[in-house]
């Protein structure tokens, strides 16, 4: 199974593919180009390390993230997080599972039930 790379650009449908696969990674973010208020199966993403948390509990993220105006779409935890409540909840489920299951978690905080 090939690495998964920081600072590559990855289609969010190949993401979820790839960890539902059993694919493990840690110490991970998700960061798209510009702000997005949704998940759709062909959002261009980046992994790179979480931001680390100033004296001022400020985040500061890496330098790849700032160069390249990227912004924090899910934090690697809770990207997983939602991936395997959607695969418990149901046998095979589809893609737009997955992207209707990280929507509701950016909307509502919380996962959703099938």
């Amino acid at each position: 199974m090939s690495q998964l790379e920081y600072r590559k650009a990855y289609i969010l449908n190949d993401l979820i593919s790839k960890f539902m696969s059993g694919y493990k990674k840690d110490n991970f973010c998700l960061y798209t180009k510009e702000y997005e208020s949704s998940a759709r199966a062909d959002l261009i993403c980046y992994l790179d390390i979480y931001p680390v948390i100033s004296d001022d509990d400020e985040e500061i993220y890496p330098e790849f993230i700032i160069n390249n105006s990227l912004e924090l779409f899910f934090y690697g935890e809770q990207f997983l997080d939602v991936l395997r409540n959607i695969s418990v909840q149901k046998e095979n489920p589809s893609m737009e599972d997955f992207i209707a299951g990280l929507n509701f978690y950016l909307e509502n905080d919380n996962f959703i039930d099938f």
